[in-house]
């Protein structure tokens, strides 16, 4: 006879306590949450808030122009090499036969350069001050933090050549991302005969990965490489072509001058420092300005105008006189 097998009986499995599942599911939610800001929500909205950049509004309530200096001046309209649509003022030149086209920053229009270029028309100097893509009266574009305004200083290039049919020497001018599109813009220009470059960026990369840094307080990995992609492709360049270094070594012989407020922590003198010493030209010019306010990005000007306007002037005169 064969004894009979009981059946094994298994023991019934502990659930885990509901509140466990709970909080598992909320935190692997918040994971996915923070992850999805990190590599796309938050980039991507300051990408849009870049390449959507315009005139901000404290400067939109500006209303001097060269009358309020008394100079007379001319309302002009052209085109970017693009095709954008340009608002500027053209104010030509008197004994100097050499007309600056001023290329300004940011949020800013070209109010931003308005005194500079006043001093300098003054002493005889031409001026074309515009706003730049996406700012102030100027047509709509994707701004592209200095590498498509390049093609909004070739234009201006061209009008004065074209248009206005001036024989005068053209130099650029420019501050903050305006001085990264005149550089990048007199790299592909042979009719820049100079360049005067107030607190240009170093690169793209550069750029991006220092702001991302300082306002943020992250690292470049991930933020900024995801800022960097989607300012990319929001803006339609490659970024690895936006060096103002390089420019300033395809610019060879002619003269530059570059200029840093001494405490610009966006943009500090290190840069200036290392663009002037990529330059090759023999006229090649560096001024670190001191003073009250020097602290604050682009405010070279005005912690000591009567230094800056010297110094520019002094620079203009002597490079302009030799060509």
């Amino acid at each position: 006879m064969t004894s009979e097998t009981k059946p094994v009986v298994e023991a019934p499995r502990k659930k885990r306590p509901r509140w466990r599942r709970i909080l598992k599911r909320v935190v692997i939610t918040l994971i996915i949450l923070v992850v999805a800001l990190i590599f796309g929500v938050i980039p991507w909205g300051l990408a849009m808030l870049v390449t959507g950049a315009g005139t901000r509004p404290m400067d939109r309530k500006l209303t001097e122009t060269p009358a309020n200096f008394g100079l007379q001046f001319k309302d002009v309209e052209f085109q970017a090499s693009d095709g954008v649509k340009l608002s500027g003022w053209l104010m030509p030149s008197r004994d100097k036969h050499a007309t600056i086209i001023y290329s300004h920053g940011l949020f800013r229009s070209r109010r931003e350069l308005l005194e500079r270029a006043v001093e300098l028309v003054r002493l005889g100097y031409g001026a074309l001050l515009y706003d730049s893509r996406n700012h102030g009266l100027s047509g709509p574009a994707r701004v592209g933090l200095g590498y498509n305004e390049r093609l909004d200083v070739e234009g201006a290039v061209r009008f004065l050549r074209d248009d206005v049919q001036t024989p005068d020497r053209i130099v650029l001018f420019g501050i903050s991302m305006g001085a990264s599109a005149a550089l990048l813009a007199a790299a592909e220009s042979p009719d820049a005969a100079a360049v005067i470059s107030d607190s240009s960026f170093l690169s793209f990369k550069d750029t991006v990965d220092h702001h991302v840094n300082m306002f943020l307080r992250l690292p470049s990995f991930p933020v900024a490489n995801e800022l960097r992609f989607f300012i990319e492709r929001r803006a339609g360049f490659d970024g690895s072509q936006f060096n103002a270094l390089e420019a300033v070594k395809r610019i060879g012989d002619r003269p530059i001058l570059f200029i840093a407020a001494a405490h610009d922590r966006r943009m500090p003198p290190q840069i200036a420092e290392q663009l002037y010493q990529a330059c090759s030209s023999p006229g090649r010019d560096l001024v670190i300005v001191d003073g009250p306010g020097s602290e604050v990005h682009g405010h070279a000007f005005q912690a000591n105008p009567k230094v800056y306007v010297e110094r520019v002037a002094r620079f203009l005169e002597s490079v302009l006189q030799e060509r």
